[in-house]
């Protein structure tokens, strides 16, 4: 079976030729199923030239067009042959099917016009302008633990966070069990201190609020009221977390600001606690090789074409001081950062203006996190593995409101 695309306003005209039948069917689904991975959301199907269809084929088909249902699209069939219309229509499949073009589908003789190569689209939602900030607990690598440093924080719809901390319980059982987690509108993501061991969540149901006993955490609370759409286009096929970041703060106008971003995964680059640092007994400066029985980090860039939620919050730095809790990057000039990701399968997601409550919602309907990174930079010249990368996706983000910048800015 053979495709020939073509791109015409908003829609992807695919021209199709061959036999859909058990040989292609796999083919077929996988085929349209990249189409809508790139962020082609409205499918033609030109079925002039398909001169079978089987149950197998047809069984593609519904995936494909279960597919476009979940992010919002369109899926039609135009000018089907003779045999695929019949087997269509006998099948209960008839509501596929269009006799030709739809009236919005630019014509063949339209002048071209320049298309807008700007990776970015920006939206302006509803909500407050800016978070507050709180640092509830400022624990700073690799200080002796202290119970008295922990602090207890509950989340709810309105709450996101990052740090290092312990599903709530006693104090001392919370100290065996410090590791890294992201909070994105009360859900709790935690990466236990353990090599190998999958992430648990945490999500706020009913009157259930997720409630964390935290050794290090930034906490803010309100509306992301803006939100950057990126996605390949011409020469651009990726865009760096710092880079982000980067257009985050430029957008906002401020110095610090928070996102959060849901995105395709070109390569991530970061590590994990897998000893809690709640068995540290003394202050210790930890160096290479031993901070592996502490640390594990990824020795490539790690989960390409799975999906990432990353909650962070990046700052331009005041008058050179710096920060315990922001690590000055490496790659991009005066860029402070600080973020965590968890990993989930692919998931595709609607264009155009989304809501993260709606995100999270069918995020955590689905398969369950496959890992959380604190995430890192690596520019060591020749070896090292850069900065984690994206494909497409969406980032909410929102200017910081701030009276801490004394805990945040040593």
């Amino acid at each position: 079976m053979q495709f020939r695309q073509q791109e015409k306003g908003k829609y992807l005209l695919v021209h199709a030729s061959g036999r859909l039948d058990a040989s292609w069917a796999d083919h077929f689904s996988s085929t349209f199923k990249e189409y809508i991975r790139q962020g082609q959301h409205h499918i033609l199907l030109e079925a002039s030239e398909v001169s079978y269809l089987s149950s197998a084929g047809i069984r593609a088909l519904v995936q494909v067009v279960k597919s476009i249902m979940a992010v919002q699209g369109s899926f039609q069939i135009i000018r089907a042959s003779s045999f695929v219309h019949q087997t269509l229509q006998m099948t209960g499949f008839e509501s596929w099917l269009k006799a030709d073009f739809p009236d919005d589908l630019p014509a063949e003789d339209t002048e071209a016009q320049i298309p807008d190569e700007s990776p970015f689209e920006l939206y302006q939602l509803n909500g407050s302008t800016a978070m507050q900030l709180s640092v509830p607990a400022t624990w700073v690598p690799w200080k002796a633990f202290n119970s008295n440093n922990l602090s207890s924080i509950r989340f709810g719809h309105q709450d996101f966070a990052l740090g290092i901390g312990a599903p709530h319980q006693s104090d001392q059982d919370a100290s065996m069990h410090m590791g890294e987690f992201l909070v994105v509108g009360g859900n709790v993501i935690y990466q236990p201190p353990r090599e190998g061991d999958k992430p648990d969540f945490l999500l706020p149901e009913k009157a259930y609020l997720p409630e964390m006993h935290c050794l290090q955490a930034l906490h803010c609370t309100g509306d992301m009221p803006h939100l950057l759409r990126f996605s390949p286009k011409g020469n651009k096929t990726y865009f760096g977390l710092g880079e982000l970041a980067e257009k985050v703060l430029t957008e906002t106008g401020s110095a610090l600001a928070a996102f959060v971003i849901f995105a395709e995964i070109d390569g991530l680059v970061g590590s994990s606690i897998i000893q809690s640092p709640g068995l540290l007994k003394e202050d210790r400066i930890i160096p290479f090789p031993d901070i592996k029985e502490w640390l594990s980090f990824c020795g490539e860039r790690v989960f390409p074409r799975q999906q990432a939620l990353i909650f962070g919050m990046a700052s331009k730095g005041l008058d050179g001081k710096k920060s315990p809790l922001l690590a000055g990057s490496t790659m991009h000039k005066n860029l402070f950062l600080h973020a965590h990701a968890a990993v989930f399968p692919y998931l595709p997601i609607e264009s155009g203006v989304i809501k993260l409550k709606s995100v999270t919602e069918k995020l955590f309907k689905g398969p369950p996190p496959m890992a959380l990174l604190h995430l890192l930079e690596d520019s060591r010249p020749s070896t090292g593995l850069g900065e984690s990368t994206l494909i497409r996706g969406a980032c909410w983000y929102t200017a910081i409101n701030t009276n801490q910048e004394d805990t945040i800015w040593a």
